[in-house]
């Protein structure tokens, strides 16, 4: 399937009216926040190479350490030195998923942007299941609602108590169940970056941007390495995040400008965003 196919034809796919920093220079942007991930992103790339490579389509990587206290970055250096669609960044100090995913999106050069996490548990082969729905449904948005999750106890009860808040406090539409592993078309993804929140909850930005957007039931896979980096005090902090992604917040100006800080890169220039 061709990359202007993924999307129905009356869809404006050209950026019309939206300047980015970055050219539109492959099909999909695949970001990929990276925390203590050094056992992961080899199988990962290669795994997203294999998909990518049947689908016949372009694609780049940009992997974002977010500081990570393993090997992690030297994993993505490697990668990157190897083949110049694999990108990395390295933050200067521990941001979160969220900062990370926002510092990837800025980087984008696709038509359209995935964002998954790096231990396996979202798997790339599922990434035509994301593909053939936005085809189907024509919408801007899609976003995995994960069966049968592998997270403990604690972690899913976690994530129906932020659930429920992002339907009170961020728009969210009623029955749309939210996961780290979407595809979001470009023009939503330069929009998003324009909010230029220094605290950003990645659905927020999409809920300020759009409401067009529907699940696809995809596994959720088991962690081959480590535990989650979700602790109940970073559980506490999300949900903080949520409420000043609120509209009310952010007109009053509390928690705009920058979300991290760049120590360093591989294969990428300047970021992009909105001009």
């Amino acid at each position: 399937m061709n990359a202007d196919k993924a999307i129905r034809a009356d869809k404006d796919i050209t950026n019309k009216g939206i300047k980015t920093g970055n050219d539109i220079i492959t099909g999909y942007s695949v970001v990929i926040p990276v925390f203590n991930g050094g056992k992961t992103v080899k199988e990962l790339t290669l795994r997203l190479e294999r998909v990518f490579e049947r689908l016949g389509e372009t694609f780049e990587i940009i992997f974002v350490d977010d500081n990570s206290s393993d090997n992690s970055w030297a994993e993505l250096e490697a990668l990157a030195g190897k083949d110049q669609r694999i990108k990395a960044v390295r933050l200067a100090a521990n941001s979160g998923q969220h900062s990370a995913t926002v510092c990837g999106m800025s980087f984008a050069g696709g038509r359209w942007v995935i964002t998954m996490d790096d231990d396996l548990q979202h798997s790339p082969e599922d990434i035509p299941i994301l593909i053939e729905r936005m085809k189907e449904t024509g919408c801007r948005v899609i976003i995995a609602r994960l069966a049968g999750k592998k997270h403990l106890w604690y972690r899913r009860w976690a994530s129906h108590f932020v659930r429920i808040l992002a339907q009170a406090v961020i728009n969210k539409p009623p029955g749309l169940y939210l996961s780290s592993f979407r595809l979001i078309e470009r023009q939503v993804v330069g929009q998003m970056l324009a909010l230029n929140y220094s605290c950003p909850y990645v659905p927020a930005l999409i809920f300020r941007v759009t409401g067009d957007a529907a699940n696809v039931e995809i596994p959720h896979r088991e962690r081959k390495y480590g535990s989650s980096a979700y602790t109940v005090p970073k559980m506490i902090k999300l949900a903080g995040r949520l409420f000043l992604n609120n509209p009310g917040i952010q007109r009053l100006g509390m928690c705009t400008g920058p979300a991290c800080i760049i120590a360093k890169t591989v294969n990428l220039g300047e970021p992009g965003g909105i001009e």
